[in-house]
């Protein structure tokens, strides 16, 4: 069964441990503010139903203009202006996501006691992985990772109906790229902590990954024992080279006068040939 690590050294801007407290204090400000705008929504879906927020801005993405959403002017020349106003709103455009406006009442409601449990729990989690952290405990590190797991997936369902339920409305459609962006912040974020979970539970158990000498020539050029770094490879065979038949340092035993007396001046003449 094959095993898969995450070598995941550092963050863009520090170490694993700084980025994973970093990503736990994200993650406390992050849920807590999706907590408290799922209870409220939930809060209005369950007093209020569709009539609060809900018919409003399908109309407003299917192209209606409530009369609501006119002022009409008159001028004594007996003009009349009608100003049409924005009416996109928070409820509108991020409320598709945190209070899961993209739905009518009854999967709305479902949808959105799973979210803010969810995110109630992931709270908790984040806690937890600070606590992890300090204590250098990998196992508080596991319930981050898989709540995150879950919101994730979850994210990218609640992404796909905004887009699927925009009507090719502008402002859904930019809701739903924001969104989108979040969810894959979000699975770099898990990987930074699945590396830091793997770096724990390595160092606590002895496992060595990364066991490669300090230093080898990736070229591969072969040296002497010598005290240059890059000495060539000289050879002793003997073979090629003058003066009996060594190389750049022949071995002098090679010679056939080795062990004799020089000979005498005048021997050989100009051309290195004895004279006879």
């Amino acid at each position: 069964m094959a095993k898969v690590e995450v070598q995941i050294r550092h963050c863009f801007c520090c170490g694993l441990s700084v980025a994973t407290i970093l990503i736990a204090l994200y993650s406390l400000f992050l849920y807590s503010l999706l907590s408290g705008l799922g209870a409220w929504g939930l809060s209005d879906t369950i007093n209020n139903g569709d009539v609060s927020h809900y018919n409003s801005c399908e109309q407003e993405a299917e192209g209606k203009i409530n009369a609501d959403n006119r002022k009409v002017t008159f001028h004594p020349s007996g003009q009349t202006t009608v100003v049409i106003e924005d009416t996109t709103s928070y409820h509108c455009s991020f409320g598709l996501y945190t209070e899961e406006l993209k739905y009518s009442r009854e999967p709305r409601e479902l949808w959105l006691m799973v979210d803010v449990t969810l995110w109630v729990l992931l709270i908790l989690a984040s806690v937890l992985l600070i606590v992890g952290i300090v204590i250098y405990n990998h196992w508080l590190l596991a319930p981050w990772m898989l709540l995150m797991a879950i919101d994730i997936i979850r994210g990218f369902i609640s992404t796909f109906m905004i887009f699927w339920l925009s009507h090719s409305n502008l402002a859904r459609i930019a809701t739903g790229i924001f969104f989108l962006g979040l969810q894959i912040l979000h699975t770099s974020l898990l990987m930074l902590i699945v590396a830091k979970f793997q770096k724990i539970f390595n160092r606590r158990n002895g496992i060595i990954i990364d066991n490669r000498p300090p230093y080898q020539d990736p070229r591969g050029y072969p040296t002497m024992a010598s005290n240059y770094a890059y000495s060539p490879d000289v050879r002793r065979d003997g073979g090629g080279g003058g003066g009996g038949g060594g190389g750049y340092y022949p071995d002098p035993r090679a010679d056939p006068y080795y062990g004799q007396p020089p000979p005498p001046h005048g021997a050989y003449d100009n051309h290195g040939y004895p004279r006879y």
